[in-house]
Formats: structure tokens, sequence, C-alpha cells
């Protein structure tokens, strides 16, 4: 605008300078030369005018490609006119694709000045000759100046002041573009039928390749489609596209931009065109990207997915919705994590994402469910950084322990309702048992394992420490699936965190990756692998053979949630972490379902797929384990059942990594005898041992159970020798007065029992809870009663006729 003003006002003051040295010629002298003055103003501002406001802004494109990270498409997000278009660069329009567009549209482009008078001409004589609009005369840059001034306005003008105004704007359009960008804007914006935009699209549409791979004939195929895509449309008039292609050809042929031989082949090629499939893939993953990178209307966002696991993700689900049905499991939730990257290899967020009765459109992957045992690898990681080693010995013994509720104590029990007694971290952890991992929980304190969880990116842990208590190591907080997994990701990677990503890169733009934060040390993240890679350690629990074991090492995790609401499983390699969650999203329990029967044959499947399309081929018999050793553990041999250094006495005896250097008291259980065998149990286990018939010798002072971090070694004295003897007076050990007992909703009922047990007096005893009288324990000494809501007297009775009493509550 202010480039035409400055025009015209320099050609207004050389007009009057003329005009004063002519002031004697003659009025009709005069007259014409302000007429030239004025028609070359008019030039001028028909040429260097403005265009409308915003009419070149690129911000609005057609639609959005998202791609797999190997280019292949995931799905169109199309614009609100619902046209499907993908934009081409001015530098990649092929010369073949110019030439046939100017062979179909405008054969005189480079050299008119955005309008053909030539064109025109003849279009208007065809019409008047016809009696009706046979022809139209707009070029190639007229067209541009429509589609642009239609995308703008939201629908195209019509009318001949339409028309003149789409004749100016072509004009500056020429002032403003090189040929070459004016062509380019055309072969983005142009209509290719089937709400097809643009030149690029359009190729894979009907061919199912780039625009650069394409021959000579389907370059003329799609050149002929804009004027009038749906008359041309080749699903419905296959003969009529054939005709103008044709003709296209022809006008190519003749005008020199094909020669006679291509000509020829061009014309008797057969066309292959190809259906484009609108299906997306991974819809769940599609919708988390769109909301990564919408704000910037992206043309084309190649994304980390992998199109081929996805469709094996899907294909194992598929195969598997048999089994899960049987286990009433509606939805199920896979992710597939590259622990080099944290790229986001596979995302399936429900099992079918268009079954609209079970929720399919919710992504599970994002969704906070409980966890159930898959956070007890990270109470021991926090032990591990403070001194407890996988030789440490924990209890496995029914206890109760304090909450942030006074009066209220916390009695957790294991799955199957047994206790082992002294167990190693090793063991404990590899089988899943609850009761150790309490006590390891209580040992370094909740706030301590919830902290090291949010560091590991569990962002769901919204709450206190004291809010979750020591029920957060077995699951009773709700986190997401894919936060799990970058979590197992940073113990596979030795301790290092690496926040994932979905997107590599936006419009060609590269997304970096993020920083690396280093939040275990690479021992813990050794020791926590090599236990969860460890077969033997879990078989007691898990049996060998089962869907943990792979013919490669793999370090894995099961849980099972509340009330059999959420099966998981959770395992890494070296390359990849794989995530699967089975449940239903309504909250429905399952049915006869763990996290090894439910979660577990799509997690077996998952992985091996992963494996293989990460490696290039499965690595049966690479016997590498998933992390090396570091350099300040060595293997030492050690008492199976104590931990301790072993002794001569020992019958059992396990080989374990131990911090390097560490001073490894000798085992202090075992002493042999001329009876043979004594074991001398610390005071802790005294009840245990007795209720599960293991003889209690009192003739050796035995150290209490107070977990050594060092050594797994107890310190405490036990009782003197004689000392049970002595006491004969009746009373109850367990439980305790006044203790409050809470329902564990992630235990079946039969395991909701609590075991009674008494010292002193006469065998056998008598308990009654409320005046009902239970059977008596193998023992003699004890029994198990099945927890009920309310106040209960607990009464036991020896054959004396001694009795003690108590009172407890169950909530």
């Amino acid at each position: 605008m202010r480039l035409a003003r400055r025009a015209t006002s320099v050609l207004y003051a050389a007009g009057r300078r003329v005009a004063r040295r002519c002031a004697l010629w003659p009025r009709t002298s005069m007259a014409a030369v302000g007429v030239a003055l004025l028609g070359l103003s008019l030039a001028v501002w028909l040429r260097m005018g403005p265009l409308p406001a915003g009419l070149l802004d690129e911000s609005t494109r057609p639609s959005a490609m998202i791609t797999d990270r190997h280019g292949e498409p995931l799905y169109e997000a199309r614009a609100a006119d619902g046209l499907r278009g993908d934009w081409l660069e001015t530098h990649a329009v092929p010369t073949l694709l110019v030439d046939a567009t100017r062979a179909a549209e405008d054969v005189r482009f480079q050299w008119h000045p955005g309008v053909d008078p030539i064109a025109i001409a003849r279009a208007a004589w065809r019409n008047i000759r016809a009696g009706d609009v046979e022809e139209g005369g707009s070029t190639i840059t007229q067209q541009v100046a429509k589609l642009l001034l239609a995308r703008q306005a939201g629908t195209p003008a019509r009318g001949w002041r339409a028309k003149v105004f789409e004749a100016i704007v072509a004009v500056r359009l020429e002032h403003r573009l090189s040929k070459r960008d004016v062509l380019s804007l055309y072969l983005n914006l142009a209509p290719y039928g089937n709400q097809i935009q643009g030149a690029q699209r359009a190729a894979r549409a009907y061919f199912g390749r780039p625009l650069d791979s394409l021959t000579a004939a389907e370059t003329a195929f799609l050149a002929a489609l804009p004027q009038q895509p749906g008359r041309f449309n080749p699903w419905r008039n296959p003969a009529r596209a054939a005709g103008r292609q044709a003709r296209v050809l022809t006008t190519m042929r003749d005008h020199g931009w094909l020669s006679p031989a291509a000509h020829d082949e061009a014309a008797g090629e057969r066309l292959n065109l190809t259906r484009e499939s609108q299906a997306v893939l991974a819809p769940h993953f599609v919708e988390r990207v769109l909301d990564d990178v919408r704000a910037g209307h992206p043309r084309r966002v190649r994304t980390t997915l992998n199109a081929g696991l996805q469709r094996t993700v899907q294909g194992i689900i598929l195969a598997q919705r048999e089994t899960l049905e049987r286990h009433h499991a509606a939805n199920t939730a896979v992710v597939v994590l590259d622990n080099h990257t944290g790229d986001w290899l596979a995302w399936e967020g429900s099992g079918n994402y268009f079954d609209d009765a079970r929720g399919g459109a919710i992504d599970g992957v994002i969704s906070a469910r409980q966890p159930g045992s898959t956070l007890k690898p990270f109470t021991y990681a926090a032990a591990f950084e403070r001194g407890y080693h996988p030789g440490s010995v924990l209890p496995d013994i029914p206890s109760q322990f304090p909450t942030a509720v006074d009066g209220v104590a916390y009695s957790p029990r294991n799955y199957d309702g047994r206790y082992r007694g002294p167990m190693l971290a090793r063991v404990a952890l590899a089988g899943s048992e609850n009761v150790p991992a309490v006590a390891m929980a209580a040992s370094v304190g909740v706030p301590t394992v919830a902290r090291l969880l949010r560091r590991a990116g569990i962002s769901s842990l919204d709450q206190s420490a004291a809010h979750y208590g020591l029920g957060l190591t077995l699951g009773n907080a709700e986190v997401r699936l894919d936060e799990l997994v970058a979590a197992y990701a940073t113990l596979a990677r030795g301790g290092e965190a690496l926040a994932p990503r979905r997107v590599i890169e936006v419009d060609g733009t590269p997304r970096p990756l993020s920083g690396i934060e280093r939040i275990l040390s690479e021992r813990t993240a050794f020791w926590i692998t090599d236990i969860l890679a460890d077969g033997d350690a879990r078989a007691f629990a898990f049996g060998r053979g089962g869907r943990l074991e792979f013919p490669f090492p793999v370090a894995a995790k099961t849980g099972t949630s509340q009330s059999y609401f959420d099966n998981w499983v959770v395992g890494y390699t070296r390359d990849v972490t794989v995530g699967v969650w089975v449940g239903n999203f309504d909250r429905t329990p399952l049915r006869g379902s763990s996290g090894i029967t439910g979660a577990g044959p799509i997690f077996h499947a998952v992985m091996l797929a992963a494996v293989e399309q990460v490696r290039g081929a499965l690595p049966i018999g690479d016997v590498r384990p998933v992390r090396e050793p570091t350099a300040d553990v060595e293997r030492r041999e050690i008492c199976a059942l104590s931990g301790m250094a072993a002794g001569a006495a020992c019958p059992t005896r396990a080989s374990e990594w131990l911090p390097r250097g560490h001073d490894h008291a000798a085992c202090t259980w075992h002493h042999a005898s001329d009876r043979g065998l004594v074991t001398v149990w610390p005071e802790a286990y005294h009840d245990w041992a007795r209720q599960s018939g293991i003889a209690v010798p009192v003739a050796t002072p035995p150290p209490a159970a107070v977990v050594s971090a060092g050594t797994g070694a107890t310190r405490t004295p036990g009782r003197r020798e004689g000392a049970a003897a002595d006491d004969r007076r009746l009373a109850i050990v367990r439980p305790v007065a006044g203790a409050v007992f809470m329902l564990d909703p992630t235990l079946r009922p039969e395991f909701q029992a609590l075991t009674f047990a008494a010292r002193g007096g006469r065998a056998p005893l008598q308990w009654t809870v409320n005046g009902d009288a239970l059977p008596p324990d193998a023992s003699r000494t004890s029994a198990r009663w099945p927890l009920a809501r309310g106040r209960h007297d607990v009464v036991v009775r020896d054959a004396a006729g001694q009795t003690a009493t108590t009172r407890i509550e169950v909530r």
C-alpha cells in the first residue's frame, strides 16, 4: 500500500512538471497526457496494491499427518471442512508435475502477469458460440487467488465482481511471489477429489507412493483432476478420467515438455490405483500426540511409535480375548518403551478403541489404577540405598506395625496366608511376599519410599506419606501405566531417569531428548534387576517355566490390586521395558486371575515381539545379564537361612552379590552338637517356629530378629537358659490388648485370618472369641480366627484352668 501511494505521488509530480513545461500545448494534448498518467497510475495500483490482510497466512493448514517413526501414516487430523492434505515445499515440487500442471491448466503460465488476455478472449468466444459457460479463462494464479480467498472467507465467492477481484489479487500475487512459489501454492491448495487437497496428499491417496516417485502417466493423471475433480473422479468415472489424462499427455508432448517416446510409453501405461485405508492405528497414542502438538498447527508429525510392533501388540491382545473373557477382563493396556532413547514404541490403551460398550475410547495407559506389588522393587531399592543388600534377612512372621492413627495397628499378610519365617531379601522380593516388604518399608520409612517413587516419575502420588502408610509398598496408591513403565526403565538404565517422548520431529524440526537424572546408584539398580531376573529365587512362589521366563534374561514383576480389580506385569531387558495392565474400566473385579495369569500371557508375547523388533532377531541363548555387576559388589557364600557368612554347620548355602569388602560375620544360627544340627532361632522367630512345628532350643542365648542393614545378623540377646521353664503363667502374646485390625481388600476372605498365640500355661489351650470356641491348632498352643468387623473379647484357657483375656477391634 505504501509503495503504491509513493509511486502514484511520483507520477503525479512528474505530470505536473510536464504540464508546466507544456503549458502552451493544445488542450487535446494535455488531455492525452492526463489519460496516460491516469492509466499508468491505475496499472501501478493494480500491480502493487495491497493484498487482503492475512491472505498468505499459513497458520491454517488443511490437515496434520501423524506418522510412525518410519513415516508410515497413523492418522490424519483433518481440518474443520474435512479435507485431507499434506503440504509440499516449493523446492520439492517435481519438474514433471510442473509441466503436467501447466499442460492441464495454463500453458502460458510462465509468460503472463497473472491474467492471460488470450485465454480470456478464447474462452469468451467459445462461450458466446455455445450460448453457455463452457470454458473459463482463469490462469493458475487466478485459481490460487480464488483458493486463498475462499480459505480466508470460509466459502468461495461467486459472480462477476468476485471474478474481477480474483483477477486483481492474481496480478498482485505475481508481483510479490515468484512463478515457482505461485505454482507451489496451487499444488498445495487445489482440490484433487474425494476430500483430498494438494498434490502431495493425492499421490499417496491414489497411488500409495510419494509424489516424486510417480511416472509421467501417473503425474498427468493427478494434474488433470483439479479442473473438475468430481467429473474426473476415477472411482466413479474411470473412462472420463483416462480421457482427460490422455489430453494432458498430448499437450505436454506438443509443447516439448515430454518427448514423443516418453509420451508413447506414458500413454500405454496402465495405472494401478489404490484405495487408501482410512483406519487409524494406535488411536489412544495419536490423541496424546495431538495434545502435545496441536497448539503449533503442525503439518506433519513424526512420532516414536513403531507401526509394525503396534499391529503385533493389537494382534496379541485379540488372540488373548477368549482367555480374558474367562477372567471377566474387558480392557487391556500395553506399552513398550525404548530404554536407550525413552521412545514409546507401542501404545495400546484399551484393547479396542471402538468398543463403546466397554469404554474402549478410555486410555488405560494414563488412567491411574492400583498397581499391587509392582511398587515393591522401589521399597527394596530405597533400602538398598541405605545399607541393605540382597542377603539381608527380613522377618516373614505375623507382625503388627503402628500407623498414623492412634491405636490402629497394621498387620500385613501374604497372598497365600502363610508365613515363612526369616527370608533373604532376594527371595522375599522375587517371591513378592507382603510381610517382608512391609517390614522393609517400616525400616526405611514410607516418606523415603514415596520420595523415590516421585523422583522416578510417579506423578499421581499427590498425598502425604502418612496418607498411604505402609500399604504404599503393596500398591494401595494409584499410578499410571506409562509412568510405572518409565520408572522401571530407570532400573534398566542403571538408575538414570529419562522422561519418555512421543514425538521425534514436527515439520522437520527434531524434538530433543530430555535430560538424564540419576536417582539411584548403579549398584542398587543392578541388585534389583538381578533379583527380578532370578527365576530360581521366585520359583517357590511362581514355579519354573512360566510367563516370566524367556530364552534371554528379563527382569519382571507382577502385581494384583485390591479385590482383584487390576492385573499388572512390568518387565525389562537391556533394550526395552514392557508394561501390561488387565482389568475393567468400570472397576468390576476379575475372576480367578492374578498378574501371572491375567496379564502374564500378553506380557510374554509382547516382550518377545518387542525384543525381536528392536534387535532384529530374538537373542535366544544370550546369557548376558540385563545389568552387569558393578565394581563395588562381589560374590560371597552365605547361609541361606541367616544371611550371614556360611559356617561349617550351615545346611543350606547361597551365593550372593554383597558389597565389596563387606564385614560379614559368620553364621551364629547353626551349630553342630552330639545330637546333630541345632538351629538357634532369634527370639522374634520363636512363636513362628513353634506354630510351624519347629523345635526351639533354649540352651543357647539366641539373638533377636532385629534386621541388620549390613549383614542381616541379629544383635539383641534372647531368653536366658531355662527361662521358658521358669515362667508357667498363661499370657496372650498375640493379639496385644487394644489392637485394632483393618480388613485388607487385597486378600481373599479365606486369607483374612488372625493367628492367636500364648505363652506359659499347660497345653492344650482352648481359645474363644465372644464365647465361641475355636478349634485348636496343631501346636495345641495357638488358633486361627477369621477376621470379622467389630469389637471382640478373646479368651484362652489352659489344661490347669488358668485364663487370659484381651480385647481387640476389627475395622
